[in-house]
């Protein structure tokens, strides 16, 4: 993939949050080299692919993508209070899941888990309310 200053923006603004971002958002955090948002949208698609990305869909149905620097099958935690996101480099289901396949017949070729909590912060926070 050749190496431009708007994926280059794009990447950098990713990689600098906590969070996951939507399109609007990432577009709102290029200071420079700022692109259409449909060139964001590609390149975005194409991170995903690359497997430098991931898109997670939020609880209010906008889709948002965040950095990832896990080269192989991984989850995410996201903190429930503000949204800070974590990746967990390994993904401990795959026992369960092929007990799943023997009973249902199914060969499961994929899957994606959403895991939701507190942070230690919010924890800290909720513990002194």
């Amino acid at each position: 993939m050749r190496k431009t200053p708007q994926r280059e923006g794009i990447l950098r603004v990713l990689t600098e949050s906590d969070r996951p971002l939507t399109v609007e958002e990432i577009w709102d955090r290029m200071a420079e080299n700022r692109s259409g948002l449909p060139t964001i949208y590609r390149n975005l698609e194409r991170f995903v692919q690359e497997g430098w990305a991931e898109n997670v869909l939020g609880q209010d149905q906008v889709m948002r993508f965040v950095h990832c620097t896990s080269k192989h099958h991984h989850h995410h935690l996201q903190c429930e209070a503000c949204g800070r996101m974590v990746e967990v480099d390994s993904c401990g289901v795959q026992d369960s899941l092929q007990q799943l396949e023997v009973l249902s017949g199914f060969r499961i070729t994929r899957h994606h888990l959403s895991l939701f909590g507190l942070c230690r912060e919010c924890q800290s926070a909720e513990k002194r309310h």
